[in-house]
């Protein structure tokens, strides 16, 4: 008896599936109108920061130089001898 060779099945040839990506598309910037009343209030509001951050930096500037001031004052208060 002769052995036959046996042939091996033959796979299937695979399907490829090409992966698409979706295609990017340019999103517009919404622009809102917004109405003048609330445009004013903003820069009302903003002003009122503005003038208030200025108010703290000149108090703390203030504060730091009377601080100064007082050290000095008691150092010399202090230190002084009786005539």
């Amino acid at each position: 008896m002769a052995t036959a060779k046996k042939v091996a099945a033959k796979a299937a040839p695979k399907k490829t599936v090409k992966l698409t990506t979706p295609k990017k598309t340019v999103k517009q910037e919404q622009e809102f109108s917004m109405p003048m009343e609330v445009k004013d209030w903003i820069d009302q509001a903003m002003s009122r920061l503005k003038n208030l951050q200025s108010k703290v930096e000149r108090l703390e500037a203030e504060n730091k130089e009377l601080k100064s001031y007082k050290r000095w004052a008691e150092h010399r208060i202090l230190n002084s001898s009786p005539e």
